[in-house]
């Protein structure tokens, strides 16, 4: 072993007994972090629902904020059982979740009415409660890699993360989009980007 962040992904046990492996974190101060990182199950089979837009800043006093979610599929999905979840960059914990009803059409859209933070870094996932599955996610201004969700260590970048100064927007009318609209080849850097065209409950479009 040459450095400390060579015991990242070795194999380890969580205190509820899950088998994981070994995430190092280096903070700038220079304080070193180990956590037991478990793999959250993979998505099921024909979940086809993506976070697709996200509203958390504001210009003045934040407020109006929202996420939308898109089917990209071809059959309606039934949203029961599913949850919104905020993430806190800072500790890696949720600070607000919205369970989800109803049905989505495919190639619909629903709305999530919900205020997200505008630190650096923070998240939105999409959960199964059922299975504990991470369905879909986005790690905002910075990578978050290690979310705690219902008892599991999951990570919120995918691929490559947005980088940090993609970001909304305190001074315009902006958001987060996929661009173009409901792209997903799992990669954050290349599915989204910063639009002065908010699209709530639309299809997205890419401007400024």
């Amino acid at each position: 072993m040459d450095s400390v962040s060579d015991l990242s992904g070795i194999a380890c046990t969580t205190d509820g007994g899950a088998a994981g492996t070994v995430a190092v974190a280096i903070a700038a101060g220079g304080a070193i972090t180990f956590s037991c990182t478990t793999t959250a199950p993979p998505p099921p089979p024909g979940r086809t629902v993506v976070i697709n837009e996200i509203d958390y800043d504001a210009v003045g006093a934040d407020g109006g904020g929202f996420v939308e979610l898109r089917n990209n599929g071809a059959a309606e999905v039934d949203l029961t059982g599913l949850a919104l979840v905020l993430v806190n960059g800072g500790d890696g914990a949720e600070y607000a979740r919205s369970a989800l009803t109803g049905v989505l059409a495919p190639g619909g859209y629903h709305v999530v009415e919900i205020e997200a933070q505008n630190g650096s870094p923070d998240g939105v996932a999409l959960v199964d409660t059922g299975t504990g599955a991470l369905l879909d996610a986005l790690s905002y201004e910075g990578a978050i890699t290690a979310a705690v969700i219902d008892g599991v260590t999951v990570s919120l970048v995918e691929g490559t993360a947005l980088a940090a100064d993609v970001a909304d927007s305190n001074t315009v009318v902006a958001s987060l989009i996929r661009s173009p609209d409901g792209r997903d080849t799992n990669d954050a850097a290349t599915d989204w980007a910063f639009t002065t065209t908010v699209t709530k409950g639309a299809a997205n479009v890419a401007t400024g």
